[in-house]
């Protein structure tokens, strides 16, 4: 069971039905792929299809930190597609990297562009459509509004076609319940997230759901199944050969244990877990 970069996504190319035109095998997207990232945007340079060099580029740059550059590129992008999906992804990298920049109402306005402009396929995008949907979930979510979110969430739930894409959308509503206060939706899509993120095999993800699902009974002050969850992440995390996540759990632990009067269960809990942190050099975790 590994951590997963956030940002991962951003670099995996989807193709759709074959009908994505960009060529993935471009010497730059192969320096890319092996982190060769200064060298991949001089190889951006020398290829000879606007749109290729200038997505690839855009990718580089954004490995690279350089958000502004990376937004220019895909923005230069956007001017040569030869298809339509070649389009929806630029916008969607655009977004993304806008948002990451902090220009939050840019980034939602990029993505309203690609949805509408998925929306005229007729179904043909209606992937792309749940993507953009599920990003604007994100960027309500980033600007605290947790009633946009959830209509943002639950549409891109209605055309979800595989359990992957069903576990972001309750993972997502849950969130979004949450900041809208409404504590028992939360919990209810944060179970079907957690469900379908075990099934899927995406372990990482199933033992963040469970550690937040144990935040909201906390809250709520169920703290014997806030325990049991966390508990149950800790059996969890041995067995799957996690350290991160067992020290992660018996954190967690220490502040419930806290919360239901329980001093010394709360101090053992958090001596165990931080000494397994430093042990990983998990300093995230420390305080």
């Amino acid at each position: 069971m590994k951590r997963e970069s956030t940002l991962s996504y951003i670099f995996i190319l989807l193709f759709s039905n074959g009908v994505y035109a960009y060529d993935a095998n471009n010497k730059c997207e192969n320096l890319l792929n092996a982190g060769a990232n200064e060298k991949a945007i001089e190889e951006s340079k020398k290829l000879e299809h606007k749109y290729d060099a200038n997505f690839c580029a855009a990718k580089a740059y954004y490995r690279n930190g350089n958000l502004k550059a990376s937004i220019a590129a895909f923005d230069e992008s956007l001017k040569y597609p030869d298809l339509p999906i070649d389009q929806l992804f630029a916008y969607l990298y655009k977004g993304i990297a806008e948002r990451d920049i902090g220009e939050l109402k840019t980034s939602s306005a990029t993505f309203t562009k690609g949805l509408d402009t998925a929306a005229l396929g007729n179904s043909k995008y209606m992937q792309m459509e749940r993507k953009f949907l599920y990003q604007l979930g994100n960027n309500a979510i980033k600007d605290k509004n947790g009633f946009d979110a959830v209509d943002f969430y639950s549409k891109s739930l209605v055309i979800s076609s595989n359990d992957d894409e069903r576990a972001e959308g309750f993972a997502g509503l849950s969130v979004a319940y949450f900041q809208s206060n409404k504590i028992d939706q939360a919990i209810e899509n944060g179970v079907k997230a957690s469900t379908t993120y075990q099934r899927t095999g995406k372990l990482s993800e199933y033992a963040d759901m469970q550690l937040t699902l144990a935040s909201y009974e906390s809250l709520n002050a169920n703290y014997p199944r806030s325990l049991r969850l966390l508990q149950s992440i800790e059996n969890f995390a041995k067995t799957n050969g996690s350290q991160y996540y067992e020290a992660k759990a018996l954190i967690a632990m220490s502040d419930v244990y806290d919360l239901s009067k329980q001093p010394k269960l709360a101090s053992e809990a958090l001596d165990k877990g931080e000494a397994i942190a430093k042990a990983i050099g998990a300093a995230d975790l420390l305080r």
